[in-house]
């Protein structure tokens, strides 16, 4: 074999390499969703976020100088205010971060899980965050996955999770992507869900902000 084909060889394989797509969690399918389908409550405060958002920048003092707006009953000060709630899952005293401790959070017990109402938005709404702490029964993760309910089937994907942490934090940026309920430009809706491991952990989440990125 000639030194050119040898190299054209491991070029290839090299190129196989950088294109080959990325290993599918279990139960995700191509486009990186699961088989799983979950029904999403919608409230008027939904349908309110239909348009350009009014934003604040609350994350300052955490470096981060972005825009957001608070996810429909994203404080948690209006009682489960369209949330669905199972497995223990309920809104407590004791707000985070943002609340300086006051006010209302979710509490996930281990095994609940909560699934916000849908809320619009559009391809330039890339990431959202939250504050959360695990206040109780250490270790464990805190699961988050966005679902898409325009999608008739097998509308969820999984975001990441949360590592324990026993006092408030604030979480890294999850990704909404849009993209997943159509590449079509317009509204379309989403909600974040938050699952407790079976075993581990009893969390406490608060204050989730959407960042639509490039407004304000």
């Amino acid at each position: 074999m000639t030194r050119r084909a040898t190299w054209a060889g491991l070029l290839a394989a090299a190129l196989l390499a950088t294109f080959a797509p990325a290993a599918l969690a279990e139960g995700e399918d191509a486009a990186g969703l699961t088989d799983e389908t979950v029904n999403v409550t919608e409230t008027t405060a939904s349908q309110d976020t239909c348009r350009e958002p009014d934003l604040f920048n609350p994350l300052s003092a955490f470096g981060d100088v972005r825009d957001y707006f608070v996810a429909p009953g994203g404080d948690f000060e209006g009682g489960r205010d369209g949330w669905t709630l199972d497995g223990g899952a309920a809104i407590v005293g004791g707000g985070g971060t943002l609340a300086g401790g006051i006010g209302n959070a979710l509490r996930l017990p281990p095994g609940s899980q909560a699934v916000s109402p849908a809320f619009c938005v559009d391809l330039h709404y890339p990431t959202f965050r939250f504050f959360a702490a695990q206040v109780a029964q250490k270790g464990g993760s805190l699961k988050v996955d966005v679902i898409y309910p325009e999608l008739r089937k097998g509308n969820v994907h999984g975001a990441g999770d949360m590592k324990s942490n026993p006092h408030w934090g604030l979480s890294k940026d999850f990704k909404l992507e849009p993209q997943r309920a159509g590449k079509k430009a317009g509204w379309r809706k989403v909600a974040i869900r938050f699952r407790a491991e079976a075993h581990e952990g009893d969390w406490r989440v608060d204050d989730i902000l959407i960042d639509p990125r490039m407004r304000g």
